[in-house]
């Protein structure tokens, strides 16, 4: 005889169920929670100028004038709310630089307007880290539901993903993309072929994506394998996914531009296209010089990021045996459709950067979830079991090493500006141009380097390699330049876009190296840095010795 399961019994199962959901979202809950605040030790430091943000962060730097202007006070709220939607700088979208400016606007009325420490701070919290954590815990309640020991495991193993730890330590938009990308397929997912509000409220996801960084048309794999999946199961008819595919489009594009209102505006469209032109152009070609692209170019990176070439091959069969074993199939495809456009054009129509990867490579790791048993209950000797131990095997062995990088990445994140080579040039710098540190200077310097802006120095910056044709343009009387930079663009083997343009940045930069930059005196030179003078300075300032 079969024993017969009692009604209580069930009852019992059920709630058994649910108070594991409770005990695991609420580990997952409080490991985001502590996590959220240990990312704010090392994001309180180094901040005490816009200089030193800069040496660390330049792109943090480059951003911040922009919300900086949008929170400025205006003369009447009607031309606050104008210029704060038309804010001029299109290459981050709204969704991005509203709230930030807004977080800027709430701290200058609490009258913390000039503290960076704090500033940045809250920026990186809100914008980047919260963003992030969230995204990782919607990914989690995808894969397992918080049902059992797993989503604390594999929540965990995410945090501490060096591609996370990285992202979690600047104010950028990647927190955000990674939540919304996860938002696009949360939604998704959890419509299971319905096609019904959370259908399109991931088309509405997908196009705030879109507005924020242009990676929402990256769905178009995902979107047209869930229309073909209705199909299929007979769920809709050909003539409905056509209208469920031009509505999801629709409401993307709709999406898209009221995330984004500067569109209305002639100028605000003119300057956005503009902008996104150029940046798809760098991104394709190089800054100035070419970046080589391909797997073989991008893997030091995705190694240091993202982990060893075994792991990373065994996630993505993970996922693809996952599809086959009809395991959490409809996830599957979800992630290895959003997974492979993306992927194809980070690595061969692009220079690879961690970031870029981050919204794909994320939820491909999130799979390892399905290696682990819902519950031990033994061993049974076959070749899954085999199998499976040595997925785990691969699993444990990244899992120390992601431990022991992250956590000298955290260290060293902490005291990042002690000791550090650029600020303490700064300190030679103020040694050798005593003479003329209280004169009104125009002063080129390299971005790496930490000058704070002085009282009377008019301090000039590029990311893009000099020529003599910018320093006659700029009429430095300083030049403070990097050791490294020098070295970088002398590389025989690095190849300029434009190869004339570029034959005149090595021109510049040879002299450089040989000390004798036309128009300048070398004053100092080490590891780090040199400072060239204007001739003019020599013999009124500087002695013979000092000016080589």
């Amino acid at each position: 005889m079969y024993p017969i399961q009692s009604p209580r019994s069930g009852e019992n199962d059920v709630n058994r169920e649910e108070k594991n959901r409770k005990l695991f979202s609420g580990l997952c809950l409080f490991l985001a929670i502590v996590s959220f605040f240990l990312f704010a030790i090392p994001n309180a430091k180094a901040s005490e100028n816009l200089a030193m943000i800069q040496i660390f962060e330049p792109d943090e730097a480059a951003l911040y004038p922009v919300i900086s202007e949008m929170a400025r006070p205006k003369g009447d709220l009607i031309t606050f709310l104008k210029q704060f939607i038309v804010y001029g700088r299109y290459n981050k979208g709204l969704p991005f630089y509203g709230p930030s400016a807004l977080l800027l606007l709430i701290l200058r009325m609490m009258g913390f307007g000039e503290d960076f420490p704090i500033i940045f701070l809250t920026l990186r919290q809100f914008i980047s880290v919260l963003p992030m954590l969230c995204g990782l815990y919607l990914l989690v309640k995808m894969q397992d539901g918080f049902r059992t020991y797993r989503s604390v495991l594999v929540f965990l193993f995410l945090l501490i993903v060096p591609a996370t730890m990285y992202n979690g330590f600047w104010w950028h938009t990647d927190g955000l993309t990674l939540l919304l990308s996860v938002l696009v397929l949360y939604f998704l997912f959890k419509d299971n072929l319905q096609f019904g509000k959370y259908f399109y409220l991931s088309a509405i996801a997908c196009g705030v994506l879109t507005a924020t960084k242009v990676m929402g048309p990256f769905f178009f794999l995902t979107v047209a394998i869930v229309l073909i999946l209705g199909l299929v199961n007979k769920q809709i008819t050909f003539r409905r996914a056509l209208g469920l595919g031009l509505s999801y489009f629709v409401i993307m594009a709709a999406s898209f531009v009221i995330s984004n209102p500067f569109l209305f505006s002639k100028w605000g469209r003119a300057g956005y296209f503009n902008m996104i032109r150029s940046q798809m152009s760098s991104l394709s070609s190089g800054y100035g010089v070419v970046y080589e692209k391909g797997v073989v170019a991008a893997w030091p990176s995705i190694r240091k990021y993202f982990g060893e070439a075994a792991f990373l091959i065994a996630s993505l069969v993970i996922c693809i045996y996952g599809i086959i074993l009809n395991k959490n199939r409809f996830l599957n495809l979800l992630i290895l459709s959003w997974f492979i456009p993306l992927t194809i054009y980070v690595l061969f129509f692009s220079h690879f950067k961690y970031q870029y990867w981050l919204p794909v490579a994320l939820p491909i790791l999130s799979s390892w979830i399905q290696v682990f048993p819902d519950k031990f209950s033994g061993w049974t000797k076959n070749h899954r079991e085999f199998v499976r131990i040595g997925f785990i095997l691969i699993f444990l062995f990244q899992y120390i090493l992601f431990i022991k990088q992250s956590t000298r990445t955290y260290i060293a994140r902490i005291y990042r500006a002690e000791n550090n080579p650029s600020i303490q040039f700064y300190d030679i710098v103020v040694e050798e141009l005593s003479p003329l540190i209280e004169k009104p200077l125009r002063v080129y310097y390299d971005y790496r380097l930490y000058v704070p802006n002085g009282a009377n120095w008019s301090l000039h910056t590029a990311y893009d390699p000099l020529s003599y044709r910018d320093i006659e343009e700029g009429n430095f009387d300083v030049l403070l330049l990097i050791e490294q930079r020098v070295r970088d663009y002398l590389n025989p083997d690095i190849k300029g876009i434009d190869p004339e343009q570029f034959s005149q940045v090595q021109r510049f930069y040879y002299d450089v190296d040989r000390e004798n930059v036309n128009g300048y005196k070398l004053i100092a030179r080490n590891d780090i840095g040199l400072i060239f003078v204007n001739q003019e300075f020599c013999g009124v300032y500087f002695s013979e010795e000092q000016c080589r």
